[in-house]
């Protein structure tokens, strides 16, 4: 297992580290959402940017420097665009850490640091990508100016495995009633706040959309008010994952709404499975809890259309 303690411990035995990018595409960018929330939201000094990769390479922030260090993942180690960024970030003296599921990649030669992940249900959560990230940022405040809630921090990290397993078993009897009622949908509206918004992010983007060709898009219940409850009526597919944490009243107004007008809403909510053991930092685990848990829901779902997962019509098969 990859010592990120020790990581921040040697970056910081050579210099400062003012701020800290977290730098992917898709599933790789929305699973670092939370490490990036957790410095905006505990970090008295240093700055958090989370920056889609190729963004990161057209424009990137002014700010990022010897004194920066640079996430980036990529499952395989060779998305263009995240190893590119990588590279800017070299030219930029930054530290430059990359995760990645495969070995012998080309990220190897652009990353200062490289963090082999672990992926499935059968793996230790604490060396999954954004298990991996979380620690990163909980490590950079702790050892740079002793902030945040380090020790909570940790002890929900040991937790984890415990709570998505026995999630994943209690979930049963609700991913098969989704899989379902949601089968024959053409449009899934997936819907969240703190950092389970990424997780909502990422089941939009990359299941619905990538892996079973469902029309879909992402709202922030804070922004639901604001035009996108408009297109409420009784047969909206809705699917929320619901905030263990501050944000959970913003969930709450959504869903008293749509319940009104609309039958055809999904709530999965961690405080019901066993989010709440981890007290107050829970929140900065939420979206790591929903996609340790969705697969449940994915898989049926796949099978009862008759899609695989693995299906694409685009994606590894033509140059784009």
């Amino acid at each position: 297992m990859f010592n990120v303690k020790q990581m921040i411990e040697e970056v910081l035995s050579k210099k400062e580290i003012k701020n800290v990018s977290f730098v992917g595409c898709g599933g790789s960018l929305a699973c670092f959402q939370p490490a990036h929330y957790y410095i905006q939201e505990e970090a008295k000094n240093v700055k958090s940017f989370y920056i889609s990769s190729n963004e990161f390479v057209y424009d990137t922030p002014k700010s990022v420097s010897e004194n920066s260090i640079v996430v980036i993942a990529s499952r395989r180690g060779n998305t263009a665009e995240t190893v590119e960024a990588g590279r800017v970030a070299k030219k930029k003296g930054a530290t430059v850490v990359g995760l990645q599921l495969e070995t012998g990649t080309v990220m190897e030669d652009v990353a200062d640091y490289i963090i082999q992940f672990t992926d499935g249900v059968d793996n230790d959560f604490a060396q999954t990508k954004g298990a991996y990230a979380l620690a990163i940022a909980y490590e950079v405040c702790q050892q740079v100016e002793q902030s945040g809630q380090y020790d909570a921090m940790v002890l929900a990290m040991s937790k984890m495995d415990g709570i998505l397993n026995a999630a994943r078993e209690n979930l049963i009897p609700d991913a098969i009633k989704f899989s379902i009622d949601y089968k024959d949908d053409k449009t899934i509206y997936t819907m969240g706040s703190g950092t389970a918004w990424s997780a909502a992010h990422q089941q939009s983007i990359c299941i619905f959309m990538e892996m079973q060709w469902i029309s879909s898009c992402v709202i922030h219940t804070g922004e639901f008010f604001h035009g996108p409850f408009e297109i409420t009526d009784p047969n909206t597919a809705y699917l929320l994952f619901k905030s263990t944490g501050k944000t959970r009243a913003l969930d709450d107004r959504a869903i008293d709404f749509i319940s009104q007008y609309n039958h055809h809403l999904t709530v999965i909510d961690g405080a019901e499975h066993g989010m709440n053991d981890l007290g107050e930092v829970s929140e900065y685990y939420d979206a790591l809890f929903y996609s340790g848990i969705i697969g449940v829901y994915n898989n049926l779902l796949s099978d009862m259309r008759n899609h695989p997962l693995s299906k694409r019509k685009y994606m590894w098969k033509y140059n784009y």
